[in-house]
């Protein structure tokens, strides 16, 4: 298989560059749907850039959180009536 020139990289090298795992980084390239180039799981540079923005996890439900969390609560006066 010829490969066009250009700039790649490998898992390894993007994990070093972004300080985190390898497993991290094939997980955020299957997430984003880049497969690589070769058999020797080369990726085009660009790669490297959606990964870097792309967030892992479960994102925040607006619904369940408490947007009165940061409002002080009212103190209950004991005895008025």
């Amino acid at each position: 298989m010829k490969i066009k020139s250009g700039e790649y990289i490998t898992v390894k090298e993007m994990a070093d560059i972004l300080k985190i795992t390898t497993n991290t980084v094939n997980q955020r390239l299957f997430q984003n749907g880049i497969k690589p180039i070769s058999k020797d799981a080369l990726y085009e540079i660009s790669a490297l850039e959606i990964i870097k923005d792309t967030t892992m996890g479960r994102p925040k439900n607006p619904k369940t959180q408490d947007p009165d969390k940061d409002k002080p609560k009212k103190k209950s006066v004991k005895g008025k009536k």
